[in-house]
């Protein structure tokens, strides 16, 4: 037959916070004992385990956490979201694991009123990062895509503006060699040459380039669909090589 389920009273989040704040300095140590002590975990995961239970307890003991009891979910969220690059289920398993070992040692120790209580509250806030981790690492390969993607084209645009600034403030051709050495900084180019275009002969030379003799040196029938470049009017091509 089964056994009945054993009712307890419910307490707000804001009592759980109160209760983590009284006893930070005991759950710490106990923290830094089970870490110690867990003999499955490598000196580079203990770091990465550290770092998030550090991270994990003085996000509950934050000044006036207390006071966003109707969010503190989103909260969460927005916590784990910060750690998602170094978590890891190992990582998130262990850290979990050690820090319900911190607060039920604490509790048998006192003996408080509210063991269960309190011990459930922590059991629901795991459950709700649980499922917040799964949902993420879940739909992380695509939306990880998309970020990069998203984070390239911002960066894209932002170099144009600053060429389109570097144009707007040069004095003409005075300034060609300048703009030349400030878009190997701007695009990352180990070096940037102009090309002169010789309509007539349909052909390119170098007139102006880091390496000015070997530029001069360069000349040509043009091949335009092969040159990775912007073409100036129609008087030369810039060119720079990644």
């Amino acid at each position: 037959m089964a056994q009945p389920i054993h009712a307890y009273e419910e307490i707000p989040f804001r009592q759980f916070i109160l209760f983590i704040k009284s006893h930070n300095k005991q759950i710490e140590e106990n923290i830094n004992i089970y870490l110690n002590l867990e003999p499955f975990i490598l000196e580079p995961e203990r770091k990465m385990i550290q770092s998030l239970l550090d991270s994990f307890l003085l996000f509950l003991s934050a000044p006036n956490i207390e006071d966003i009891r109707d969010t503190y979910e989103k909260h969460l969220d927005t916590w784990l979201q910060s750690h998602l690059p170094i978590l890891n289920v190992n990582h998130f398993s262990m850290f979990r694991l050690i820090f319900e070992k911190a607060i039920v040692t604490l509790m048998v120790n006192l003996k408080h009123a509210q063991t269960i209580s309190i011990l459930m509250f922590l059991l629901s806030i795991f459950s709700h990062l649980i499922h917040s981790y799964n949902k993420w690492v879940d739909d992380e390969p695509g939306q990880h895509s998309k970020t990069i993607q998203e984070n390239a084209e911002l960066k894209r645009l932002q170099l144009l503006d600053q060429l389109d600034e570097l144009l707007i403030n040069s004095a003409g051709f005075k300034d060609f060699a300048f703009i030349l050495k400030k878009c190997e900084e701007f695009f990352n180019y180990k070096r940037c040459v102009f090309y002169a275009y010789i309509p007539w002969s349909n052909q390119l030379y170098g007139t102006i380039g880091s390496e000015l003799p070997k530029d001069q040196s360069m000349r040509g029938p043009t091949q335009l669909e092969a040159i990775h470049g912007v073409q100036f009017q129609k008087t030369g091509i810039f060119k720079g090589s990644p």
